[in-house]
């Protein structure tokens, strides 16, 4: 089971977690895509005859959104038609602070991506991004069930070839985190998206530059959050 210890120093704290592997969402996690996925779903809203229709819902696959909004006989129409415009649209689109530095600390076969975009739009906005692709990354369009499931999780410490349960899942929407814990694994959320009163995490940060990581003499990674 992941192994989180808290340490106190006046008025900060540091909270420790000793893993085998990371589990990063991508959108609101590591790049910041909050404007331009505003932007196409407010697009599609007004293509698809939603009045009014304001996009505020994040860290759900598409699929899941366009079944609660739309009926059955339009949403592969309106599936093909969020893809082409959010792929389309990536102005703006940057990696969040932290970042690459957290990214450049870990060993490749010790982290991958877990995330709501499919295949093509994960690769349109790490793109935009510059962001590159971890391996054994894992997206919406290779699992039946999108978070809050945990498949997704379960699927990549399966891919890493690790025990969730000594997995940190580091996500920015509540869905996500809903997800991690439903995986077993420790969770860690990062604001932006959403307010800390909405994310039910283990620990919660305001960035990913809060967060050092070291290797242990057991040879696991111990991830060092300050808060």
């Amino acid at each position: 089971m992941t192994n989180a210890s808290p340490e106190r120093s006046g008025h900060e704290s540091t909270t420790h977690f000793d893993v085998q592997a990371i589990l990063f969402d991508l959108d609101g996690t590591l790049i910041d895509s909050t404007v331009a996925t505003e932007r196409a779903w407010t697009s599609w809203g007004g293509l698809m005859g939603l009045s009014g229709y304001r996009h505020t819902v994040h860290g759900l696959t598409a699929q899941s959104l366009v079944n609660e909004l739309i009926a059955e006989s339009r949403r592969a129409e309106a599936l093909e038609l969020i893809a082409r415009l959010e792929i389309q649209d990536t102005d703006g689109i940057q990696v969040k602070d932290g970042v690459r530095e957290l990214l450049q600390s870990l060993p490749a076969e010790s982290w991958t991506i877990v995330t709501s975009c499919t295949s093509a739009l994960a690769a349109a906005r790490m793109g935009a991004a510059s962001l590159g692709q971890p391996e054994h990354m894992v997206t919406a369009d290779q699992i039946t069930t999108g978070k809050p499931s945990p498949e997704g999780f379960l699927l990549a410490a399966e891919r890493l070839g690790v025990d969730i349960a000594r997995c940190l899942v580091v996500e920015d929407a509540p869905a996500g985190i809903s997800a991690g814990k439903a995986a077993g694994a420790g969770t860690l959320a990062v604001t932006g998206t959403y307010g800390s009163n909405s994310l039910d995490a283990n620990v919660v940060v305001e960035s990913l530059s809060q967060i050092a990581v070291s290797r242990t003499p057991m040879g696991t990674l111990r991830v060092s959050i300050n808060n």
